[in-house]
């Protein structure tokens, strides 16, 4: 009896000793993850990308190579990408002032005569001259008929005015020009307006932020028309990226200052000829959002695993992000001991995928699908076969990552079959990253009116920067015709100020 109580104990124990290894097994991934993040390299680069790895054996710096899967992996050769010349350089033709270095004394010092001058070319140097602030003082004529002045039927001066042009803010001392740089500054260099208006107060011009901000807010309702057919016409495409990213409004109903809200992205896919790329702000993140944004859209879209897009509509098709699933193994190979070697392999038959996308850029649709379906899917099929191999442990950084690829399994192979579907999401990342950035800076956005300013503006300028124009000529040019359209423009006449018409093209370009 005492034996099998004693065998019990022990079982006991066993199991309690294996559970407490396997909770320090998590422990110290977590340790290694932070650790890894504080101190570690933030790219995602592999030695396949011709950068240092994340993964490199500390004694002779080797990549391990994945295991045999039943078919040959290609070898990987690993180059150093040539280093950048950083030289300075003028990419513009600047304005040339002439400054001479004259001579002390014009007379030879030995025998007086006067030097024969001539000038040689001895450097140059790079001036900034500071903004200013300057005042356009507005004169109106005014006719006077002096016949019917001098009728004796006509009581008064007859006389008739230049009709005034229509102006983005009535009543205001704000040009296009200068609210147009304004919102260029904050979105393009991420300048806060509290910042901008201190800057102003040097050049002579002492205002509030909260003019400021309803100088922005004013703008961004004149150009409301226009954003709203952009939508329109991103949803008419047929390929599209999505994303979200969360930012701060501290006057919302229902919603405390410190809570999180939304800025989503749609965008359109890499290579289309009129790109768009739109922002809109939400205060949350649920799926009705998503179905508000998509509604209209029946297409592809790329984005990544989030549940909230799991509800929209049946006609629209999800597209997997490798770029996802790649992120959640490197983060798995600086995670338990035992399990680096696994992540590595999945880290390097998904970076022979992008390689493959690398290689087939510019290549017609038939070229790229027929790519995919005899390359592409070879290497795919590797990586589901390891994912039936590998066993993880549970809630650990690679049981994870597998449990995502599982999940997306089904929108992460239709790339195979759509040649116009992108691999990765990373252009729409690339394009939320202005807002990322931006917003270390504005901290926060005070009301939901100033929250839909900044997602209209990051609108066109992210399209501005897709199309190839400056976003300061573009709203310049924009804050001055717009008005004479009235409150309410028809769509026929907004056709006009889309960023790729020919002459957008020619105005508005860097």
């Amino acid at each position: 009896m005492e034996i099998d109580e004693l065998r019990k104990e022990n079982a006991e124990l066993r199991a309690l000793v294996a559970k407490q290894a396997k909770q320090i097994e998590l422990l110290q991934e977590q340790v290694n993850y932070l650790m890894s993040k504080l101190y570690g390299k933030s790219s995602e680069q592999t030695p396949e990308d011709g950068q240092t790895s994340l993964f490199e054996d500390d004694e002779n710096g080797v990549f391990e190579q994945p295991e045999s899967t039943g078919e040959q992996i290609e070898t990987i050769i690993v180059r150093q990408k040539k280093r950048s010349n950083s030289k300075t350089k003028i990419t513009k033709e600047l304005p040339i002032k002439d400054e001479v270095i004259r001579l002390t004394d014009h007379n030879c010092d030995q025998c007086g005569t006067q030097y024969q001058i001539f000038k040689k070319k001895a450097g140059r140097k790079l001036h900034f001259k500071p903004a200013e602030l300057y005042i356009v003082q507005q004169y109106k004529e005014i006719g006077k008929c002096q016949h019917c002045s001098e009728s004796i039927d006509h009581y008064g001066d007859k006389l008739t005015s230049a009709q005034m042009p229509a102006v983005l803010i009535p009543n205001s001392l704000a040009s296009a020009d200068l609210v147009a740089t304004i919102i260029d500054n904050k979105y393009k260099l991420a300048l806060p307006l509290d910042r901008q208006r201190r800057s102003f107060k040097e050049l002579g011009l002492a205002i509030s932020e909260v003019t400021l901000c309803n100088w922005v807010i004013t703008a961004a309702k004149r150009l409301t028309p226009l954003y709203q057919l952009l939508a329109k016409r991103l949803k008419g495409q047929t390929h599209l990226h999505g994303d979200e990213t969360p930012i701060q409004v501290l006057r919302e109903r229902g919603k405390t200052p410190t809570s999180k809200s939304y800025l989503w992205e749609l965008r359109s896919a890499g290579l289309v000829n009129q790109p768009i790329v739109l922002f809109h702000y939400a205060p949350s993140r649920s799926e009705k959002v998503a179905r508000y944004l998509y509604r209209g859209f029946h297409g592809t879209l790329v984005c990544d695993g989030y549940a909230g897009y799991n509800h929209l509509p049946v006609e629209i098709i999800r597209a997997g992000c490798w770029a996802h699933s790649r992120r959640k193994f490197i983060e798995a190979a600086n995670g338990i001991t035992g399990q680096t070697s696994i992540s590595r392999q999945f880290v390097t038959l998904i970076n022979q995928l992008f390689r493959i996308e690398k290689r087939v850029q510019g290549a017609s649709n038939q070229e790229r699908l027929a790519i995919r379906q005899e390359q592409s899917r070879a290497i795919v099929n590797q990586i589901f076969t390891l994912v039936e191999k590998t066993r993880a442990i549970e809630k650990s950084k690679l049981g994870r990552a597998i449990q995502y690829l599982t999940n997306q399994r089904s929108n992460l192979l239709v790339f195979l079959n759509d040649p116009q579907v992108a691999l990765s999401n990373n252009v729409a990342e690339r394009s939320i990253k202005t807002s990322v950035i931006g917003r270390k800076n504005w901290l926060f956005s005070t009301s939901q009116r100033g929250a839909n300013a900044n997602a209209l503006f990051l609108s066109f300028f992210e399209t501005a920067k897709a199309n190839g124009i400056n976003l300061r000529k573009y709203l310049i040019y924009l804050f001055k015709q717009l008005p004479k359209l009235g409150a309410f423009p028809k769509e026929c006449q907004l056709e006009a100020y889309l960023p790729w018409t020919k002459y957008v093209q020619q105005s508005c370009t860097d």
